[in-house]
């Protein structure tokens, strides 16, 4: 089985089946936060990619919390004022062919 098909039936394992274009981090049909960590972890491990240049908040800000001001928060609870990068299933597989995070 190729890469390309191993990515994409890990992307199916826990999500659904998408386009090679489609966005897990935008668009309609993005995952949650929890289910992309899930996703992003075990693709990770089983495809021996180097993740330390990977930023998740970068396709999943921090939506923190609405009520309080960010000056009053510790950096993991602060809001992120800019909208989600795409992350899609090209970029799982070109990374995974790499070895490690290219984007």
């Amino acid at each position: 089985m190729s890469i390309e098909e191993r990515v994409k039936q890990l992307v199916i394992k826990h999500a659904w089946e998408m386009a090679d274009d489609s966005s897990l981090s935008s668009g309609d049909n993005q995952l949650l936060p929890e289910d992309a960590e899930q996703l992003l972890s075990e693709y990770f491990t089983v495809f021996n990619v180097d993740d330390s240049s990977f930023d998740f908040r970068r396709y999943y800000p921090n939506a923190g919390i609405w009520f309080l001001p960010n000056c009053i928060l510790p950096r993991y609870l602060k809001t992120d004022k800019n909208d989600p990068e795409p992350l899609t299933i090209k970029m799982l597989v070109a990374c995974a062919k790499a070895g490690y995070w290219i984007y």
